[in-house]
């Protein structure tokens, strides 16, 4: 693509240094090294806002979601244990259901393994997002060059790109599972278009497709499926059926890959709250504007997107794309575009829908929130991008050209002030910054050539990157509220905690000590403490137990909660606090200011009391072993043995039988059998809390409760079938081409086939 954007291009270079040195076919290994290269730089430019800020990489769904749980699931495959399910993460343990959490995914798993050898979770989240958005732009490099790019603009765009505004500030800082998925769907995106060139084996394709599949995130399925129409495009225009035949079997077994993530998902969403997401409509929450994209080079533009809390404006640069990007307009050479190559059409077909999704609806079915979706698109720009420098900048009408690119910027820098004029010096600044570090390229390039032109740009990234992370967010990433960091530092402050652990608090009035030292957290910073704690972190939620509890999805509660502990179980004669086991109740000054003084209920001890919170422990531990929580009438439990797949109970009833309550939810999947399956009929089902009782027959018998994520075992089977199956194309591709090569002569005579054709478009 590169000879055709030099052929069409209105007007040729007039010196040596004016366009890429043209480019001699680069060793296999030695083009692998300037991978490694870009991943290398990219490590030390993206642990900048990590050294400004240490807590950049620890903010939002990140401590409060993942990298608590990851420590907590790293810890349990060191111990041999794969932790599919967990009772004792209530809404928030069933691993395999939740999907982002990936408990199939190999390459997280290990992270999980990693992040299990930290205190200090800051840190363990810093190193696993900076190892993403390395292998991100490695990817960006990659497939910069297979669209024909030079390597210094792939290089460029290749640490450019992952320093977009959503991708550093959102997705690595807060949702990594946004930027896990980028990351593979752009690795597929280059393994795939290889593949389809004839220059890849297409099980490396369906590694990495599964890799995305299995992340967990829907966008990683829209991304790939994205790819392939756009390499469908191409192929089309290529007519070669053939091909395109092979990379729809190769996209219908990386689809089938994301059974294993998405099944089980399927099958529980009848109890959980996610059900209700499904829809279409608009309510313009986190949908951004054609304005935003325009403005997308000026590092501290903050878009006016509707926000969390009612805000109708950004206090993050979630739009910001490459700093260079619209400055250098007027330099490119946009010849191509008038007579696009397949490839380019190819390119051009995923970067108008990601366009166009991106200022769609808010929600599509389950994909909400667009903005979500603004880091496929730059990705498809930051290949444009590199191709079209690739034909070397522009060299007539040098003063109309600055000029231009001197608007530009100061429009991006008048629109920042515009929305945000409170920060004004800070706008001030980044247009300085971005007109000199644009006007020094620029001179560079004249005077010097190429390459220290592509140095200038890459060493400007790396400014605006600092400048951006040093300024901007208005409200930095520590916040007004600093999560815990230290995992010891929360065990030897919350020692007062014993057995399962309740937490009635609110989130708003929240201070920075109370976080800390674990005092008060919330969605998964509760497993810092060590203990098992109902209040977790969800993304489906159980609807039942949160409506009892009146608790939303990262467990913060309303003060009726308090009242309804207290409250027996529909059909048993046992308080919801008992049924729950709970032994450590924590309550919030703030939300319950009539209750932290009073004295606690038989039966119950004031363990801790200070200004933040009251802690009231239980005097005895429960009356039942295991997780049985209740007994109905005249049933004995004389024994009880449970872990997380399964429980083993003893007990004693009476002629008519009787029930059994355990403190575990009722998740699709558990079975019941007794004695060994042996003897008489016992059935599952659920109390009002959404609890599993287990209906038991007269006598002494043992009951095993167990339990077997519903869609898992046959998605592993679907996994390992086209697994197989994508072996067998792999094979049958190579002895294909063996037998293309043993017949050289007879394509020649024929002037090749178009498949032939497109693979000797690209570079090697």
């Amino acid at each position: 693509m590169s000879h055709t954007l030099n052929e069409e291009s209105a007007e040729a270079p007039t010196a040596d240094h004016d366009a890429p040195a043209p480019e001699e076919k680069t060793p296999r290994h030695r083009e692998w090294l300037i991978v490694v290269g870009v991943g290398l730089a990219a490590v030390v430019m993206f642990s900048i806002p990590w050294w400004l800020h240490p807590l950049f990489y620890y903010v939002g769904d990140n401590p409060e979601s993942f990298t608590p749980l990851w420590h907590q699931l790293g810890e349990q495959l060191r111990s041999g244990h794969w932790p599919v399910m967990d009772p004792a993460g209530w809404y928030g343990g069933n691993h395999a259901a939740e999907g982002e959490y990936s408990v199939v995914n190999p390459v997280q798993l290990l992270n999980y393994v990693v992040v299990s050898w930290f205190d200090n979770l800051a840190a363990a989240s810093a190193v696993v997002m900076v190892e993403f958005l390395a292998l991100l732009a490695m990817g960006v490099y990659l497939l910069c060059r297979e669209y024909e790019a030079g390597r210094v603009p792939a290089v460029l765009l290749g640490l450019a790109m992952p320093a977009g505004g959503f991708t550093l500030y959102y997705a690595a800082a807060g949702w990594p599972l946004e930027l896990m998925a980028l990351v593979w769907v752009t690795w597929f995106w280059w393994a795939a278009r290889r593949y389809a060139r004839r220059r890849l084996n297409p099980f490396v394709p369906f590694v990495l497709g599964a890799l995305a599949m299995t992340t967990g995130n829907p966008y990683a399925a829209l991304g790939v499926l994205v790819v392939l129409l756009g390499l469908t495009v191409e192929l089309l225009a290529h007519r070669d059926f053939r091909r395109l035949a092979g990379l729809a079997v190769l996209g219908v077994l990386v689809g089938a890959s994301g059974a294993v993530v998405f099944l089980p998902l399927a099958d529980v969403l009848v109890v959980t709250s996610r059900q209700h997401l499904a829809m279409i409509s608009n309510d313009a929450f986190q949908v951004p504007h054609l304005g935003d994209i325009l403005a997308s080079s000026a590092p501290t533009y903050l878009p006016a997107v509707v926000n969390w809390n009612g805000a109708v404006r950004e206090i993050l640069p979630s739009t910001y794309f490459a700093w260079f990007a619209i400055p250098l307009l007027p330099w490119l050479r946009f010849g191509a575009l008038r007579h696009p190559t397949p490839a380019l059409r190819g390119l051009l077909a995923i970067s108008l829908i990601f366009l166009a999704l991106v200022v769609g609806p808010s929600n599509v079915w389950l994909f909400r929130w667009p903005i979500r979706l603004i880091e496929f698109l730059y990705l498809g720009l930051a290949v444009l991008i590199a191709t079209l420098l690739s034909a070397g900048l522009a060299t007539t009408r040098v003063r109309a050209r600055a000029a231009t690119t001197v608007v530009l910027v100061a429009a991006g820098g008048y629109l920042s002030v515009a929305i945000s004029p409170e920060i004004h010096w800070t706008h001030a600044g980044a247009t300085a910054v971005v007109l000199v570090l644009v006007g020094g390229a620029l001179l560079v390039h004249r005077r010097f050539g190429w390459r220290p032109f592509g140095a200038v740009l890459v060493a400007g990234t790396a400014i605006v990157l600092a400048y951006q992370t040093a300024t901007v967010p208005v409200t930095g990433p520590s916040g007004p509220t600093r999560p815990p960091v230290s995992v010891s530092q929360v065990r030897q402050h919350t020692t007062f905690a014993t057995g399962t652990v309740l937490q009635l608090a609110e989130q708003q009035s929240v201070r920075t000590q109370d976080y800390a030292d674990g005092d008060l957290l919330f969605g998964n910073e509760s497993i810092l403490r060590g203990h098992e704690t109902v209040n977790r972190y969800s993304g489906i939620g159980f609807d039942a137990l949160n409506s009892a509890l009146c608790m939303n999805y990262k467990g913060v509660t309303c003060a009726d909660a308090f009242g309804r502990l207290w409250q027996p179980v529909a059909g048993t004669t046992v308080p919801l606090v008992d049924a729950l086991r709970v032994q450590t109740l924590i309550l919030q000054r703030s939300l319950l200011p009539a209750v932290v003084d009073q004295r606690p209920p038989a039966g119950w001890h004031v363990a801790a009391s200070d200004e933040v919170r009251t802690v009231w422990v239980r005097s005895a531990p429960p009356p039942y072993p295991g997780r049985v929580s209740w007994a109905s009438p005249g049933v004995s439990v004389q024994a009880a043995e449970a872990n997380p797949d399964e429980e083993t109970v003893t007990y004693q009833a009476p002629a008519d039988g009787g029930q059994l309550l355990f403190a575990r939810l009722n998740w699709p999947g558990y079975t019941v059998a007794v004695d060994g399956g042996d003897g008489p009929a016992a059935t599952v089902r659920e109390s009002g809390a959404g609890l599993v009782v287990v209906d038991v027959p007269p006598g002494r018998h043992v009951v095993r409760l167990e339990f077997q994520e519903p869609g898992l075992r046959i998605g592993l089977w679907i996994l390992l079938v086209v697994t197989v199956l994508a072996s067998a194309q792999a094979i049958m591709t190579g002895m294909s081409r063996k037998l293309i090569r043993r017949r050289p002569t007879m394509g020649k005579a024929r002037g090749g086939s178009a498949a032939d054709r497109v693979g000797q478009s690209g570079v090697s």
